[in-house]
């Protein structure tokens, strides 16, 4: 249970560096693979600022607060109200777009999933010592 903290950052870590790097590196086979298509030249900047840099920007956050342990509190914070953002957004396009298909209601149980362990580990890491891997 104490290295659960640990766990969630290094799998976010590991998921938002993927994330950048495959829209760094093949954008438009990343976006094609989301259901995004570039109409516009404008478009691939605007896709490889938010997918490629922004990601790899919170996964490198998330290297350095897997390092500074002091910071790991309001990295779940910041996580957990990410993925809640995530969820709200997809809910609210699902509903207004009615597109329940089955990619988006996994990533919408997932992004629920990541939240209450999210919030978990902040309500946990208040309670321990910083010697305890949170």
């Amino acid at each position: 249970m104490k290295y659960l903290g640990r766990v969630y950052l290094t799998l976010n870590m590991l998921a938002f560096a993927s994330v950048g790097l495959g829209a760094l590196f093949k954008p438009e086979a990343f976006a094609a693979a989301i259901g995004i298509k570039f109409v516009s030249p404008a478009a691939v900047p605007e896709f490889l600022a938010t997918y490629a840099g922004f990601m790899l920007a919170v996964a490198v956050i998330l290297l350095i607060t897997l390092a500074m342990r002091p910071h790991r509190r309001a990295a779940y914070a910041a996580l957990s109200l990410s993925y809640m953002g995530f969820a709200l957004g997809r809910l609210y396009g699902m509903l207004a777009t009615g597109s329940f298909d089955e990619r988006n209601l996994l990533f919408l149980a997932l992004e629920v999933v990541m939240v209450a362990w999210g919030l978990f580990c902040y309500r946990e890491s208040r309670w321990l010592p910083l010697q305890h891997g949170h």
